[in-house]
């Protein structure tokens, strides 16, 4: 099963597969209903989530509609990636300009130092299967 998973939706097999060390959490923070670069990026993400490997978990969380699940956390600016192993926050990237270009880019070279700073804990509360 590949694709852009639900959180809400998908919750049990999210977690199923946040305990495999070998997969990857997928994370965009956006805001579709009025941040632009969001709206131009969401279908170049949902198209590599249709591609991607199976041990890619792909998310996308809209500040509005998921604003229960993310709590108090807010990027810095908008839309924001974060990559997690298990549930180790291992990157994050700001995508400044919503193409295809900077999501793969971001996707390749991502800023390492100090990701794990300010972790809004997004995959530890997805590993728990009872969260929603």
């Amino acid at each position: 099963m590949s694709g852009l998973f639900d959180p809400w939706n998908d919750a049990a097999f999210i977690a199923g597969k946040l305990r495999s060390p070998a997969n990857r959490l997928i994370v965009i923070i956006g805001a579709e209903s009025w941040c632009e670069k969001c709206r131009n990026l969401k279908p170049h993400f949902e198209e590599l989530a249709r591609q991607a490997p199976a041990q890619d978990i792909m998310l996308w969380f809209d500040l509005e509609e998921h604003q229960e699940f993310l709590g108090q956390y807010i990027p810095e600016s908008l839309p924001e990636m974060l990559i997690y192993r298990n549930t180790h926050l291992a990157a994050r990237s700001l995508l400044p300009d919503g193409n295809r270009e900077s999501l793969l880019a971001a996707l390749q070279t991502t800023c390492l130092d100090q990701a794990g700073e300010n972790d809004p804990g997004i995959a530890r509360r997805l590993a728990r299967e009872d969260w929603a």
